[in-house]
C-alpha cells in the first residue's frame, strides 16, 4: 500500500513535468506565432531544465504531491496559484543571475498561464476520474481494536484513500459496535459476503484468538483475491504514523533492522557534516547581531543550554538561542503560547533560527538535521514509565526537525501529547530512509515559510 501510494506521487511528477514542458512550447508557440523549431526548443528547454526542477520542488513544498489529503476545487486553485507564483519569481532570479542567450521575459508570462491551466485540468481532472471511475477497494476487519473506529472514521472522512470499510468479523461479539458496518460471528457467513462484495483487503486485528475454523473458513478468501495486512501495517498506511498501542515486542522485531541502515547512516552522516558546516559559514556572521537582540529584549545569556537524550540515551548538551525570559523562569516545558517566550523569542521560534546553534551539535555527532527531537532526561525518565516502547525513540540520533514536527500537529509535552509525538517518531525509526529526511526537510521549509514553528 505504501508503494501504491509512492507510484501515484511518481506518476504526478512525471505528469507534472510532462505540463511544465508542454506549457513551455505553448508558450513559445504564442509568442512566436509558429511552432518553434528544433534550434529554439532546445535552447530553450535547457535553459528551464533547472527552473522546472525547481518548480517541481516548490509543488512538494506547498503539499500538491500531498495526494491523501482532500483539497476543495478553492484550496487548490490558491495553492497552485501560489505556488507557480513562487517558481516564476525564482525564475525571474536565476534568469537575472546567471547569463543566457534567450530572452525569457515574455516567453515566462505565458509559461506561468498556460502551466497554471494545464495543471489545474489534469489535476482536477484526474480528482473526478478517481472518485467517480476508479472504485473504492472494500475493506473488512478481522477481530476488533480500539484503533478500528479512528480508521473507519479516516475512510469515511476522506474517500480519496481509496477505501470502503464493509464490515466486521468478531467470533467473541461484545466490543462496542461502529455504526454502519456489518458484524458477524459466524465465519462462513462472514466469508460469503465478502466474496459477494468483492472484498479486496482484509485487516487482521486479532488473528490470534480465532478458532481453527475460522481460520479455515478465512483461507478460502485468498481466491478473491483479497490481500491480508496486519492492523498496524493498514494503520500506518493510513495515518503515516505506528498505532502505539496496538503494537508489541514482536512488532519491533519484525520492522526495526537499524544493520541495513549502516550505508545510509554514513551517508546521512557525511551529508549531516557537510550541511552543518556549510550552514555555519553562512550565519555564524549574524550571530552578534542575534545575540544583541535576544539580550535587549529581555536581561540574561543570549544562548541556552540544557542537557538532552541522545541515541542510545547517552546525555548531551544542546545548544540554542534563547527565546525565554530567564528571571522567574523554572525552566519546565513549553507549553502552547507559553508567556515565558518573549515577542522575538516568538519571531526566533517560528523562524527556526533559535535551532541554529545545533549545527554545533551536529558537528559533534550527537545530533543530525532529521530525527525524533532530543527530550531531557528527568522528563525522558518520567514519560518511560508512562507511555510503552518510549525509549524506542532513542534508537536514532535526535534531529532538529523530525516527522513529528512537519505533522501539522502540535504537541504538547503532556504524557497523551508525547503518546501522540511517539507514534510519528517511531514511524521515523521505521522507515528511514534519504528520500523520508529529504520529505522532512522540505517540508519543514514550508513550516518556516508559513511562520507555524512553536
Amino acid at each position: 500500500m505504501k508503494s501504491s501510494r509512492m507510484l501515484r506521487q511518481l506518476l504526478f511528477l512525471v505528469v507534472d513535468t510532462g505540463m511544465l514542458f508542454l506549457a513551455l512550447f505553448l508558450g513559445l508557440l504564442v509568442r512566436n506565432g509558429e511552432v518553434p523549431s528544433p534550434g529554439t526548443w532546445g535552447s530553450h528547454a535547457g535553459a528551464f531544465i533547472l527552473i522546472f526542477g525547481g518548480w517541481l520542488i516548490v509543488f512538494y513544498i506547498v503539499g500538491l504531491y500531498d495526494l491523501d489529503r482532500g483539497r476543495t476545487g478553492l484550496e487548490f486553485s490558491a495553492t497552485l496559484f501560489w505556488a507557480i507564483l513562487i517558481g516564476v519569481l525564482s525564475a525571474v532570479l536565476y534568469f537575472y543571475l546567471v547569463p543566457i542567450l534567450i530572452n525569457p521575459k515574455t516567453t515566462l508570462g505565458y509559461i506561468a498561464v498556460f502551466c497554471y491551466a494545464l495543471m489545474w485540468l489534469w489535476r482536477r481532472g484526474y480528482a473526478l476520474a478517481s472518485s467517480s471511475l476508479i472504485p473504492a477497494r472494500n475493506v473488512v476487519f478481522v477481530g476488533v481494536d480500539p484503533i478500528v473506529p479512528e480508521i473507519v472514521d479516516a475512510l469515511r472522512s476522506n474517500l480519496r484513500l481509496g477505501f470502503c470499510a464493509e464490515a466486521v468479523f468478531e467470533e467473541a461479539p461484545g466490543a462496542e459496535r461502529i455504526e454502519g458496518l456489518e458484524y458477524y460471528s459466524d465465519a462462513e457467513s462472514f466469508v460469503w459476503n465478502a466474496v459477494r462484495r468483492n472484498v479486496r483487503l482484509v485487516v487482521m486485528a486479532d488473528e490470534k484468538e480465532l478458532s481453527e475454523q475460522a481460520r479455515g473458513a478465512l483461507f478460502s478468501l485468498i481466491s478473491l483475491p483479497a490481500r491480508f495486512v496486519r492492523l498496524p501495517e493498514f494503520y500506518e498506511t493510513i495515518f503515516q504514523k505506528v498505532p502505539v498501542g496496538s503494537i508489541n515486542d514482536l512488532w519491533f522485531l519484525e520492522n526495526i533492522d537499524l544493520r541495513s541502515k549502516k550505508p545510509y547512516e554514513a551517508v546521512k552522516r557525511g551529508l549531516d557534516v557537510l550541511l552543518a558546516v556549510m550552514g555555519l559559514i553562512l550565519t555564524l556572521p549574524f550571530f552578534p547581531l542575534i545575540a544583541a537582540a535576544i539580550r535587549l529584549g529581555s536581561p540574561g545569556p543570549a544562548f541556552f543550554k540544557q542537557t538532552r537524550l541522545g541515541k542510545g540515551g547517552r546525555p548531551f548538551v544542546i545548544r540554542k538561542f534563547r527565546t525565554m525570559r530567564s528571571d522567574g523562569n523554572d525552566f519546565s516545558p513549553t507549553g502552547k503560547k507559553d508567556s515565558r517566550i518573549t515577542r522575538f523569542g516568538s519571531f526566533l521560534r517560528k523562524s527556526r533560527i533559535d535551532e541554529l546553534p545545533q549545527m554545533a551539535n551536529i558537528l559533534l555527532g550527537e545530533m543530525s538535521f532529521v530525527g525524533p527531537r532530543p527530550e531531557r532526561p528527568e522528563l525522558a525518565e518520567e514519560l518511560e514509565r508512562r507511555i510503552p516502547f518510549y525509549r524506542q525513540r532513542l534508537l536514532v540520533k535526535p534531529g532538529v526537525t523530525g516527522w513529528d514536527q512537519v505533522s501539522g500537529e502540535y504537541h504538547s509535552p503532556s504524557v497523551e501529547d508525547t503518546f501522540k509525538k511517539l507514534q510519528y517518531d517511531l514511524y521515523y525509526v521505521k522507515n528511514l530512509s534519504p528520500f523520508l529526511d529529504l520529505s522532512i526537510l522540505l517540508k519543514t521549509v514550508m513550516t518556516v515559510v508559513k511562520r507555524e514553528g512553536r
